[in-house]
């Protein structure tokens, strides 16, 4: 994970809004979501072949 996806993710688990979080780090909202589409895309890789690993 980037520092800017780290950078994101606890205030977005937090239940801030993309725009939110790019307004406090002073980002564009789009950059935001792409950087939350790539966390859930790294996510859904690791449970998916840990699933995978447990069959």
């Amino acid at each position: 994970m980037s520092e800017f996806e780290a950078s994101i993710l606890s205030p977005y688990l937090s239940g801030l809004s993309c725009r939110e979080i790019a307004r406090r780090l002073n980002r564009s909202p789009k950059a935001v979501d792409n950087a939350v589409q790539r966390i859930r895309r790294k996510v859904a890789r690791n449970f998916s072949s840990s699933a995978s690993s447990e069959s």
